[in-house]
């Protein structure tokens, strides 16, 4: 059945790549995803699937067999990101500074494939299977919440993602059991002080200094105060004060972003953020604010859904090919909340190839993909509703 699956995914190798491609000439910042939508509703109607359209752009149908029992849903994410697109490519994004640079547009054809496999394949199904489109996985708080208040879920068993990656070749597959990625946060400081002439500091209350001592205090915090058998990462990625040489100016703000996986760490770093904040602005008599914003929480991949990626994806690629215990990703994915719900997995499609130079990571200007990925995703896609 595996190698028929993928011997029959290969055989809309061309459909595929034609669906990756508008998609990725059309990108759609979050939650305005309006002719992707359009065009991914209009795809599944050729199929005489009924579409629904139950928050935002995002879309729902359901693909059900005559044996079939239960229902698995199956999830893609439609929007692109806020970058200028540098591939020289004829399918280039046409919508300058918005760009497919994280592989949605792969997502999205993967799961348009895997409808179109299995609607001409009903009287096979296992399972029951619901196709998710999902709006906005780029924004926190993502698009999943929103998705799963209007019922997306209903009637789910189990439900399964997939996200591509460059850093694994084209042909393999990886998952694990338990955190797969980080809780992504974000955070803002504001320091706020007294300006003045630079020439006589000594009349202002400068938040310069503060700031720079805080960022160095800042970035010592996960190796001060998470265990070493612990993980965290904390990145201050924005520094702002200031307008020219010769003013001290009124604030200075700082920026960034908290990596973890357990929520106790995630808590610790939260509170020593807050304390740093407040003693470093007191040393130098200055107001302080921390503003903290829980971003995507990790991912948790049950165990059971983590064996059954794994094992579909070994009848697909071979067992060699497939990672059941690939290592935590420090990224964040709104697919976490899905899996708060129900039981099943997310796991990784390799999408690199080191020998055609397609080697950049997601969110770069140059990221793209072997579209040879295609037909194994919907195949693996495909095998855990069979």
């Amino acid at each position: 059945m595996a190698h028929e699956l993928l011997a029959a995914a290969q055989q809309l190798q061309d459909y595929l790549t034609t669906q990756r491609r508008t998609l990725h000439m059309m990108p759609e910042l979050s939650l305005h995803e309006f002719k992707t939508s359009e065009h991914c509703a209009h795809e599944l109607s050729k199929l005489g699937l009924k579409v629904s359209k139950p928050w935002g752009e995002g879309l729902i149908a359901d693909i059900d067999g005559p044996n079939a029992k239960g229902r698995i849903a199956l999830r893609a994410d439609m929007d692109a990101l806020p970058i200028h697109e540098l591939n020289d490519i004829p399918y280039r994004s046409k919508h300058d500074g918005v760009a497919h640079m994280c592989g949605h547009d792969t997502h999205m054809a993967v799961l348009l494939g895997t409808a179109k496999l299995l609607a001409g394949m009903r009287d096979r199904l296992r399972h029951n299977v619901r196709l998710l489109f999902q709006p906005s996985e780029e924004l926190p708080p993502g698009g999943a919440p929103g998705m799963i208040e209007k019922g997306a879920l209903e009637g789910v068993d189990e439900v399964y993602g997939l996200h591509n990656l460059p850093a694994l070749e084209v042909g393999q597959v990886a998952t694990c059991t338990g955190a797969m990625t980080a809780a992504a946060d974000i955070f803002e400081i504001k320091l706020t002080g007294k300006g003045g002439h630079a020439s006589r500091p000594q009349e202002t209350l400068d938040p310069i200094p503060a700031a720079c001592e805080l960022v160095g205090m800042l970035q010592t915090l996960v190796s001060r105060r998470v265990a070493p058998f612990e993980q965290a990462v904390l990145s201050v990625t924005k520094v702002k004060s200031g307008t020219t040489h010769n003013i001290i100016p009124d604030d200075a703000e700082l920026m960034g972003t908290v990596r973890t996986y357990e929520e106790p760490v995630r808590a610790r770093i939260i509170e020593e953020m807050r304390r740093m904040v407040s003693a470093v602005a007191q040393a130098h008599g200055l107001q302080g604010e921390l503003h903290y914003l829980r971003g995507y929480d990790s991912i948790v991949n049950h165990e059971s859904g983590a064996k059954r990626v794994a094992q579909a994806a070994a009848e697909i690629v071979g067992k060699n090919n497939v990672d059941p215990d690939y290592q935590r990703q420090t990224w964040g994915e709104d697919f976490a909340y899905y899996l708060q719900k129900k039981p099943g997995a997310f796991f990784l499609l390799g999408s690199g190839n080191k020998a055609k130079g397609i080697v950049n990571p997601v969110h770069s200007a140059r990221f793209n993909v072997d579209e040879a990925c295609l037909p194994i995703g919907v195949a693996v896609m495909a095998k855990l509703a069979l």
